[in-house]
């Protein structure tokens, strides 16, 4: 509770103009707060399952910093996880043991990201954002032996864990555009134990070919989450399981990414057209 409350101070209220050190050092604290925690616990390196069967896709847009603590989290993990990364930067990163696919300037997310999917070959692909950070409570092994014995799973959504409040969006209800579209499975159903729902973080492992049923709107630059599960009911099965977690570090002081993160009005006029000049 005190660090969801000072978080909001220092992003919007009275101690905004301390916010960029504050924040980046109270997620500092934290994050090797965890790592202690974590000695002992860590590396996963005996995951044949999540090597050969599973792809991690990442889309960044200037911020290799943020890229790079993911990576370094991810291999702390996961070290023989195969990676692909698409990036629209100025400068585009080339990390070590990364294959990546570098895009002309500002593509936008849906378009890395789609250009990421078409690259997988695993039978599962793993979404990530490059704010993301691993840690013990990101079981991927776990995650993937559900989907191999509940075929009916297309996409198994995780719990992003936001610093530093340690909170987690509750997507019960979440927002959707409108559709008339029915799904496959009533929102509630348990799967394995997992509820159904229609819509879940943008962190999750899905099936790659039931994926790229729907993939991504390339018009879409920034709006692309609810849109993506707007197409996707009725089309896949999404469940979500509140014991795979990541960590989430936004970057509410970078002022040239969030500039272009708040630069909507192309994606809003698409979506209107998409969604609500015919109602």
């Amino acid at each position: 509770m005190l660090g969801q409350t000072l978080s909001r101070h220092l992003k919007h209220g009275k101690l905004q103009w301390l916010g960029k050190p504050l924040y980046e050092g109270l997620v500092a604290l934290e994050l090797k707060w965890v790592e202690k925690k974590e000695q002992g616990r860590l590396p996963f390196t005996n995951t044949p399952l999540v090597n050969t069967k599973l792809t991690a896709i990442i889309k960044t847009f200037e911020r290799p910093e943020t890229l790079k603590r993911l990576l370094s989290s991810l291999r702390r993990c996961y070290p023989d996880m195969h990676v692909i990364m698409a990036d629209d930067s100025h400068e585009p990163q080339k990390p070590d043991g990364v294959e990546t696919i570098i895009l002309p300037y500002d593509s936008g997310v849906s378009a890395g990201r789609q250009k990421a999917l078409d690259a997988v070959k695993t039978p599962y692909v793993l979404l990530l954002d490059d704010d993301f950070i691993f840690y013990a409570e990101t079981k991927l092994k776990e995650a993937l032996k559900i989907l191999e014995r509940e075929p009916t799973i297309d996409i198994m959504g995780g719990e992003v864990v936001n610093l530093p409040s340690f909170k987690a969006a509750d997507y019960r209800d979440a927002r959707l555009h409108p559709t008339d579209k029915a799904s496959l499975i009533p929102p509630g159903t348990l799967l394995s134990g997992l509820p159904v729902y229609d819509k879940i973080p943008n962190f999750y492992i899905a099936r790659t070919e039931r994926l790229k049923l729907v993939g991504w709107d390339a018009r879409i630059k920034r709006l692309d989450h609810a849109d993506f599960f707007t197409r996707a009911k009725g089309t896949l099965v999404t469940v979500m399981n509140g014991q795979f977690k990541i960590l989430h570090a936004q970057t509410p002081h970078n002022r040239p990414y969030m500039q272009k993160r708040y630069d909507v009005k192309q994606d809003s006029a698409v979506l209107k057209m998409k969604y609500y000049m015919k109602m």
